[in-house]
């Protein structure tokens, strides 16, 4: 198993917990947690290798479901730090709940704070051994990897390799400096910068302001969301075209408070938060999905990649952990029907990767709509036959919180409980949501200038 992420963590308790044996390979050291708190996780545990450890997280309510289910151990260490629980269908009011409500509902977590469940779980789990060691390579037939050489030179042979080293993964130019094949891929720009920064209340905080806790909203030049974390604390992002060098003061502290002030919903919760970081820009977002079986053939047999090494997208989507937990139970469930390597590759890829490719493709379309929508062209977000990504999350999300049935149908979107395409395609709900947009008062976003004029402190 190469990387101990969430994806590595999760893959290597539930293959052990079914019997195989494991050794986790990561060039960092384990820590020991113990009692730790998840304040003193935060603020000393540095991960250099994953450039968004204190990027904001959302652990969405798929990714709930299985931690609750498949690792309860690890949701209880969560809840005992400190993590909430965003209650999602507390939106439904008096509405008569229905059978999958209990179902709405995200983890509100500080990602170092996972990690370190998932990582405290993994050092207590029979069957799992760990090296701390770099990897500078694969071992391996014509087609069939059956190790990894390490920095050292030595050779570490297995059965098979998991490859959970998360976005920016080797494993590809290892299989082409072996003379092997590489995984078909595909990219996309996300063309956005990130400016987090994260805070805590000092008292109560105040009212959840959408299905994800936070405001957030998109400006048509800008974007921002609040992420809510472990022990009353919280992160705001702002989200900036990559290439208008005129936002990049927001990795000033002072600059980027006084524009976060003038965001629709945001000065409420920064009068009564004291911030706990400096702002963390974060760049090179794009949105990759490598395919393991082309016309129906694994490309190389022995060599799976999981979590944001078989997919990642947009952060903003926040889909990652949900995934990454996903791809580790299924994985453990392929082995336990694989008759040989190839039908390991296989019975993987039939689980898990049309929906890699469905979130892929649904994340792109609205990256790039999105884009045009900032650079300026004749594009309408509330047209759904000019864009229906921007209509779903400007019309469609706008006004869930005004129909039990739009709630339940953009929350399951959200939370991964229904397929991401399918809201798309229920011509009734988008008929319904088109009807009460109609109806909502227009409210005017900040002006662009005005906010670049906050920027700069005038």
């Amino acid at each position: 198993m190469l990387g101990t992420g969430p994806a590595g963590c999760a893959a290597a308790l539930t293959l052990a917990r079914r019997g195989h044996d494991v050794t986790l390979i990561d060039r960092d050291e384990p820590p020991a947690f113990g009692t730790v708190s998840a304040d003193q996780i935060f603020a000393t545990w540095d991960r250099p290798t994953i450039g968004q450890f204190r990027q904001p997280h959302n652990f969405l309510g798929r990714g709930r479901a299985i931690l609750r289910d498949a690792f309860p151990n690890v949701y209880d260490s969560l809840l005992a730090r400190g993590a909430g629980e965003i209650r999602q269908d507390s939106f439904l009011g008096v509405a008569a709940r229905e059978p999958g409500d209990a179902d709405l509902a995200t983890i509100a977590c500080r990602r170092p704070v996972i990690d370190a469940a998932l990582w405290s779980a993994v050092g207590g789990q029979r069957g799992v051994s760990f090296r701390s060691a770099g990897v500078s390579g694969l071992r391996m037939t014509t087609s069939q990897v059956t190790g990894v050489r390490l920095g050292s030179g030595e050779v570490v042979a297995a059965d098979l390799v998991v490859d959970a080293m998360g976005r920016n993964s080797p494993a590809g130019r290892w299989l082409a400096e072996c003379g092997a094949p590489t995984w078909p891929e595909r990219r996309s720009d996300c063309r956005l910068l990130y400016y987090s920064r994260h805070f805590r209340f000092r008292g109560e905080s105040p009212r959840y302001a959408s299905v994800l806790g936070g405001p957030r909203g998109d400006l048509g030049y800008l974007a921002f969301a609040v992420f809510i974390g472990d022990g009353a604390t919280f992160c705001v992002c702002v989200m900036s075209p990559a290439g208008q060098t005129e936002w990049r003061d927001l990795r000033d502290p002072a600059a980027f408070d006084r524009v976060a002030r003038a965001l629709p919903g945001l000065a409420d919760w920064l009068d009564v938060a004291e911030p706990l970081t400096s702002v963390l820009p974060m760049g090179q977002l794009r949105n990759t999905l490598r395919d393991t079986v082309d016309h129906d053939t694994p490309v190389v047999t022995g060599l799976i990649p999981i979590g944001d090494a078989r997919c990642h997208t947009n952060p903003t989507f926040a889909l990652g952990l949900s995934l990454s937990l996903t791809h580790a139970t299924s994985l453990a469930a392929a082995c336990d029907l694989a008759s040989d390597d190839t039908d390991l590759v296989l019975g993987f890829e039939h689980q898990i990767g049309a929906e890699a490719t469905a979130c892929f493709d649904a994340v792109s379309a609205e990256d790039r709509d999105r884009a045009r929508l900032w650079s300026g062209d004749p594009i309408d977000p509330t047209d759904r036959v000019d864009t229906m990504p921007l209509f779903l999350r400007s019309v469609v999300y706008r006004v869930a919180t005004h129909d039990p049935a739009l709630l339940r149908a953009v929350c399951r979107r959200i939370d991964l409980l229904d397929p991401i395409d399918a809201l798309a395609s229920n011509q009734e709900l988008l008929d319904r949501a088109e009807q009460l947009f109609r109806q909502l008062p227009r409210t005017q976003p900040p002006h662009r200038a005005d906010l670049l004029a906050a920027l700069r402190g005038r």
